[in-house]
């Protein structure tokens, strides 16, 4: 007993401890007092019923009848303990519950004993598995590679030590009369033919037996409770809590919004104390930091670690073990029980690892909880002494493997996206292929760069028309917004799904119409690498956007598809932390349920036996939304004959492309999407394919899976083998029932009566006479004055966010004045409402000089016009001389100045009168090159930015009469400073 006490008393100093590490972390909100009825169900499922051990059969049934052995054994202790004061004791009551010798006593006695000897076989199973997967042979194939091993093998043993014990003990009490359980079966065996060897009755050896086996019994579990409290199997304790305080979302949900004190940060009016990010391992909340005290070190994430099993040094068990040593490490200052040091009075230089550490372990370039351990960055390389190193951190793809398998729950991936926010837009210390990334989305509202004008490309030629919308909220009767997302607009692969899935909804009748030019991105990317400032002003641009389009619906019918798991993440599972509530499905759920209804009726090809199809599971579209049936089964309704790969569903691999991987190299290791393809030849090989294809339903897979083919070919392998989208192959097996298009008008469900007035996207020039063919999103060339210069706007003033081309008629979203309006007064808020007032400190954590507030915010993608400025010129129609024009009005200068030379919509100077906003000094105006003849209206496939159209306010005074506008004061930089060589406004 006073070993008992002892010991219950250092594990209550531990456990206080522990308690006051985790509690002493930043708020995490809506942890626990949310959604009790899912959380009690995840307890049941998860921690009764080991759901997730058990996707592993044989480890999983193994750890099942460990962990069960621990509950059922507690109550040999309660025997065990009364057994200590009177040598027969049995638990009260349960023998009196029940007839004879059935009663509950006997029943217990069975669960005793058959959990016993299930629990020792499972401790063989363990050590099995251990010893085949050795990381000293394996290395880095084992999934136990950096773990604590030693400590595994002590667990391993002391919990031998508690059933053997147990069974010595009882055995000996019963040989002795001291036990009487008709129920335990393996205890009275030993008792009647092993331990009788020794005599029988209280008075024999077996009396005194008995007594040693009773106190080692006990002895071993208090040692062993000692060992848990310091060691990683103190998630016996923790993982339930976990389990109970993690997320619920169907899948894995959207990430967590940048918090400051368990409230998120508001991007428009930030304080100037906010730390955005993680950027020491003091700022990670309590149920981070449970989290990592709760990790076991089991590796089934790094087994199943797309970024490990290609060579890169992230392992997902080694971030969390690493955080968690750190914090350990660091613990006395975090608390308090130590000064914290003052910045530079310690030199922090890393050393290589050694001892258990690998390489890969960053905890280990240095060890105590001394100063150095207080002041080491959590983010930096070895020379820097970095808990983890920069390629660990942007080796993440966010598919979102580790989080699937880990069977405790850890959220791995909001951790690493959190350290990467604090990096991007604390330290702005990113790759520099990040910084490409996000200029562009920032100038053009695309990731690759390209004029949003050429964003309906993709409809060239369709031989049927594409609604666009016309600014209006949408007619009841329209479905769908058919959302087509950036790679569907400039990405050749992805034009392809786009088309196929435009026209099974052309031939389904469903009711859709597209934003066309006005589309944006939803800044998937960005946040994934993040930038949650850019995403944060991307997505308000888009909600503004999408709002104005639905007008006053409800929930229910803001309905969205898209082609594109990462935006349909985006919208439907992100947007709502910034008030965007749609309804978002995927294209496959839609076509699924068209085939289903009969809308669309594929139709099998004549060779049942022909190439094969291989189906790779996108990321964002499985593990993230859990939408894994409706490709398989179009696949299946197309006739293609589907054969799975081996890592598929939510064990699928990744292609290499997510968490803004798209836009980075892979300098480490073999290429991801190499091994997914690779995988995917060797499938279709062993089905014994001449060819074949392998079906994707995502456009970053599609171009990671052909470049990946495109590479194999080159070497000899998968020729032959084709990447296609799963509407692809529909399309195929619909047009080979029929053939031609339907008769009907487009998208009317009473056949020859148009719903409302269609705009014709690149219809074939026979269709109509050429004098009246019509030109995506442009006014006839006619309705505008010829100006004598013929100054093309960049893009064609194509702005993203619902801006209308100067002089289309249309109001801006947002509140954004119209041409020719007066500047607001006080300064102006970036399209989507991003101001950045209160001196914001942009990426990097630099403060503008004095204060100064970013120049009307983030700069606007798509070359948006300064809100305020005049209209741009108005381009020459095709039968007017441009001598005869009036001279073009200057718009003023706006948004950032960014590397690669983009200035002011033109590059044109700003009217009198006018200021630049922010009071940023115009750029010096080039002299305006002569004017460009406009293409002629009977060319139905001009782009628009060909052909700008523009009508000049008529309030507007001509530029002829304006004063040049003197100089103006140069500000500091300001905004987002962005690694890579952004120039700041002003310089």
């Amino acid at each position: 007993m006073l070993g008992t006490l002892a010991t219950v008393a250092l594990a209550a100093q531990r456990g206080n401890f522990l308690y006051r590490l985790i509690s002493s972390g930043p708020p995490a909100t809506g942890r626990v007092t949310t959604d009790i009825p899912k959380r009690l169900t995840a307890e049941l499922v998860e921690v009764a019923g080991q759901k997730k051990l058990l996707k592993w059969t044989v480890p999983g049934l193994a750890h099942f009848f460990t962990m069960y052995a621990f509950l059922i054994m507690s109550t040999v202790y309660i025997e065990a303990y009364g057994a200590t004061f009177n040598e027969q004791f049995q638990l009260p009551l349960l023998r009196r519950i029940g007839v004879g010798d059935l009663n509950l006593l006997s029943l217990l006695g069975v669960a005793q004993d058959f959990i016993g000897i299930a629990c020792i076989l499972s401790l063989g199973v363990f050590a099995l598995i251990r010893i085949k997967h050795d990381p000293e042979k394996q290395e880095r194939k084992s999934r136990f590679y950096g773990s604590h091993l030693g400590g595994a093998w002590t667990i391993l043993f002391m919990i031998f030590n508690v059933c053997w014990t147990m069974f010595f003990f009882r055995g000996a009490a019963k040989a002795a009369g001291n036990f009487d359980n008709p129920g335990a079966f393996f205890s009275n065996f030993l008792g009647d033919h092993v331990f009788s060897v020794f005599g029988t009755g209280p008075e024999s050896a077996n009396g005194v037996l008995d007594r040693i086996g009773l106190l080692g019994h006990i002895g071993v579990m208090l040692v062993f409770l000692y060992i848990v409290m310091h060691s990683k199997h103190l998630h016996i304790f923790t993982a339930p809590l976990n389990v109970g305080a993690k997320r619920l979302p169907n899948g894995l949900g959207p990430l967590l919004p940048v918090e400051a004190n368990g409230v998120p940060i508001d991007f428009d009016d930030p304080s100037e104390d906010d730390i955005m990010g993680k950027g020491k391992v003091d700022d990670f909340t309590w149920k981070g930091r449970l989290d990592m005290l709760t990790c076991t070190e089991c590796g089934r994430c790094q087994s199943q670690c797309p970024a490990w099993n290609t060579g890169k040094p992230l392992s997902p068990k080694l971030v969390i073990m690493n955080l968690r040593d750190h914090l350990f490490a660091k613990a006395p200052y975090v608390l308090g029980d130590k000064p914290m040091p003052e910045e530079g009075s310690v030199e922090v230089k890393g050393h290589a690892p050694h001892g258990h550490a690998v390489p890969e372990d960053g905890f280990e370039r240095i060890t105590g909880t001394n100063a150095e351990q207080a002041l080491r960055p959590l983010v930096g390389d070895l020379e820097s002494g970095g808990v983890i190193d920069p390629d660990v951190l942007w080796s993440c793809t966010n598919c979102g493997a580790c989080v699937e398998q880990c069977p405790v729950d850890i959220e791995h991936i909001d951790h690493i996206v959190d350290m990467r926010r604090y990096q991007v837009m604390m330290e702005s210390e990113f790759p520099g292929e990040l910084g490409v990334l996000f200029r562009n989305l920032e100038n053009k509202g695309n990731p690759w760069g390209q004029a949003n004008s050429g964003r309906m490309d993709w409809a060239k030629g369709l031989g049927f028309d594409i609604p666009i919308w016309d600014g209006e909220p949408l007619a009841q009767e329209v479905e769908y917004i058919y959302w087509i997302g950036c790679a569907g607009s400039f990405d050749d692969q992805a034009k392809k799904t786009v088309r196929a899935t435009a026209e099974l909804f052309y031939r389904a009748n469903v009711d859709f119409v597209v934003l066309g030019e006005q589309e944006t991105c939803t800044g998937d990317s960005a946040r994934r690498g993040g930038n949650e400032f850019l995403f944060q002003m991307l997505a308000k641009q888009a909600i503004e956007l999408l709002d104005e389009a639905f007008g006053d619906r409800p929930v229910a019918r803001k309905k969205i598809v898209t082609t594109c798991p990462h935006c349909m993440n985006a919208l439907g599972r992100e947007y709502p932390q910034i008030g965007g509530e749609y309804e978002v499905v995927h294209h496959t759920q839609l076509l699924n349920r068209l085939v289903r209804d009969g809308n669309l009726v594929p139709v099998k090809p004549a060779d049942a036996n022909g190439p094969q199809v291989t189906y790779h599971d996108p990321c964002f579209l499985g593990r993230h939304n859990k939408v894994y049936t409706p490709p398989r089964e179009l696949i299946e309704s197309s006739g293609m004959v589907h054969v799975e790969m081996e890592r598929h569903g939510d064990r699928s691999f990744c292609c290499g492309a997510g968490g803004a991987r798209m836009w980075m190299e892979e300098h480490i290791g073999e290429r991801i999407n190499q091994n997914r393809v690779d995988e995917a030849i060797a499938t279709l090989d062993a089905a014994g394919s001449v060819g074949g294809t392998v079906a994707v339903g995502c456009p970053f897979c599609k171009v990671m899976v052909a470049d990946g083919l495109t590479s194999a070919a080159d070497q000899g392998r998968g020729v032959g083998v084709d990447v296609k989208d799963v509407s692809q192959l529909l399309l195929e097996g619909v047009k080979r029932g029929k053939t031609e298009l339907p008769s009907f008008e487009p998208f009317s469900r009473t056949p020859g009566k148009p719903r409302k007035e269609e705009v014709t996207v690149g219809a074939p020039a026979a269709a109509e006479p050429k004098a009246e063919a019509p030109v995506a999103a442009a006014a006839p060339a006619a309705a505008a004055p010829a100006p004598a210069t013929g100054l093309k706007p960049p893009g064609g003033l194509a702005a993203p966010g619902g801006l209308k081309p100067p002089g289309g008629g249309l109001a801006a979203p947002g509140g954004l004045k119209p041409p020719g309006a007066p500047a607001a007064p006080g300064g102006l808020k970036p399209p989507g409402g991003l101001a950045a007032p209160g001196g914001l400190k942009p990426p990097g954590g630099l403060a503008a000089p004095g204060g100064l507030k970013p120049p009307g915010g983030l700069a606007a993608p798509g070359g948006i016009k300064p809100p305020g400025a005049p209209a741009a010129p108005a381009a020459p129609a095709a039968d007017a001389p441009a001598a005869e024009a009036p001279a073009a009005p200057k718009p003023a200068a706006g948004g950032l100045g960014l590397k690669g030379g983009l200035g002011s919509p033109g590059g044109l100077k700003p009217p009198a009168g006018l200021p630049a906003p922010g009071g940023l000094k115009p750029p010096a105006a080039p002299a305006a090159p002569a004017a460009e003849e406009a293409p002629k209206a009977e060319e139905p496939e001009a782009p628009a930015e060909e052909a700008p159209v523009a009508e000049a306010p008529a309030t507007e005074a001509p530029a002829a009469e304006a004063p040049k506008p003197a100089g103006l004061p140069k500000p500091g930089a300001a905004g987002l400073g962005l690694k890579g060589g952004l120039k700041p406004p002003g310089q």
